[in-house]
């Protein structure tokens, strides 16, 4: 048989043997680096030396001086942030670094009917989102390396059915105060912060369609008011022109000198107070004179900037976005028992998400390394147990 092998092709990663695997190498080589600074003081010393990996040979003259060299090299490496170094290196090494992962996503994907009531039935979504149709090359690689992989990303995107309890689900739903929610840990609590991402979607849901409402009814209003506003001074238009009409002098048939007709003044046109007509804030402008015909246009901008800045101000008082990602990930295999806990809170309604299985590339990161122990490496100097 002929065997052909692609080194750039990706190949599985086995995670369990890589973790084994590091450690014991990573000794090996500190054992080469003390045979290696062993041999080089040896040699100044005038030592024959010879070795194999831990085992070191010398004259019998010479194995006590050998051995004060072997401890004294041995407490020299071992003295140096070794530990340190290393993390630093493959921070350096593997900044930009990507690894695949598998993960279950729970993720808020159920709608709502315009009363705030979750829509019936099951909501199935495309097989792949524009976001992973972006990234399908990238997923599927992913999807190469892991040997996790059992099934594939389009069956994965099928959300997980939500039963009959659809009304005890949405009955149980209310607004939350998005300024002063205080936030579930996923890690510790993947459940609770499920919960806790189906209240938060709901209330921007509701949010969105109470902004929505809200405008309307503002921009309404303030279309009303300043139609009130313009067929008002018409009217007032309309009447001081029938009045200066009135007062115009006539001339009398046959008479050369003309008369005036004796009239009373005419009384100013009150102003309209009946409830429906004008506001009351729009009556005292009229009645201040602050309001007139020739500033009309410009009373109307200021309501304008007024209804804006009520138009602007709704975004605050129902907030429609989260800075925190309301997307829970459960590395696959590794929390098993909390994802079929998920998958059956979603079968039976009491949560409105769904879990996809993702595979992507992650940003390869370091933990912080652990305390240093009390141990003191200058006891190797005299013990009776190293290099005897």
């Amino acid at each position: 048989n002929i065997n052909i092998v692609d080194p750039n092709m990706p190949t599985q990663v086995n995670p369990q043997k890589q973790k084994t695997a590091f450690p014991p190498n990573f000794v090996h080589s500190l054992d080469a680096s003390h045979m290696v600074l062993s041999a080089i003081e040896c040699k100044i010393a005038g030592l024959v030396f010879a070795s194999v990996h831990d085992s070191y040979w010398t004259h019998a003259c010479d194995v006590d001086k050998m051995n004060t060299i072997l401890r004294d090299q041995f407490v020299r490496m071992h003295t140096e942030p070794i530990m340190e170094r290393l993390k630093a290196e493959f921070e350096e090494r593997y900044s930009d670094h990507m690894l695949p992962v598998a993960s279950w996503d729970y993720v808020n994907s159920f709608s709502f009917e315009k009363n705030g009531a979750l829509k019936a039935g099951t909501q199935r979504l495309s097989k792949t989102t524009r976001e992973q149709r972006r990234q399908l090359v990238e997923t599927e690689l992913a999807r190469l390396h892991l040997e996790t992989c059992e099934d594939t990303v389009g069956e994965d995107m099928v959300q997980q059915q939500i039963t009959a309890n659809d009304a005890e689900l949405a009955e149980s739903m209310e607004p939350v105060d998005l300024t002063s929610i205080e936030l579930v840990d996923s890690e510790t609590d993947p459940v609770g912060a499920a919960r806790q991402a189906d209240l938060i979607a709901y209330t921007t849901r509701i949010n969105a369609g109470r902004i929505r409402d809200e405008r309307k009814a503002i921009m309404k209003e303030h279309r009303e008011r300043v139609s009130r506003l313009r067929s008002y001074f018409t009217r007032q238009a309309k009447a001081a022109k029938a009045a200066k009409a009135e007062r115009k002098p006539r001339k009398k048939f046959g008479s050369v000198e003309p008369t005036v007709e004796s009239a009373e003044p005419t009384s100013k046109p009150q102003v309209v107070t009946e409830a429906g007509k004008l506001e009351a804030a729009d009556l005292d402008a009229i009645n201040s004179g602050v309001l007139a015909q020739d500033s009309l246009d410009t009373y109307i901008e200021t309501l304008k900037l007024d209804r804006d800045l009520q138009i602007d101000r709704l975004q605050a008082k129902y907030p429609t976005k989260f800075d925190r990602p309301l997307i829970i990930s459960l590395p696959a295999g590794s929390r098993a028992a909390e994802v079929e806990q998920l998958k059956l809170l979603i079968k039976q309604g009491k949560l409105a998400g769904r879990l996809v299985k993702s595979h992507r590339f992650d940003k390869l990161t370091f933990d912080d390394l652990p305390a240093q122990g009390d141990f003191n490496i200058n006891e190797v100097l005299q013990s009776p147990y190293f290099f005897s």
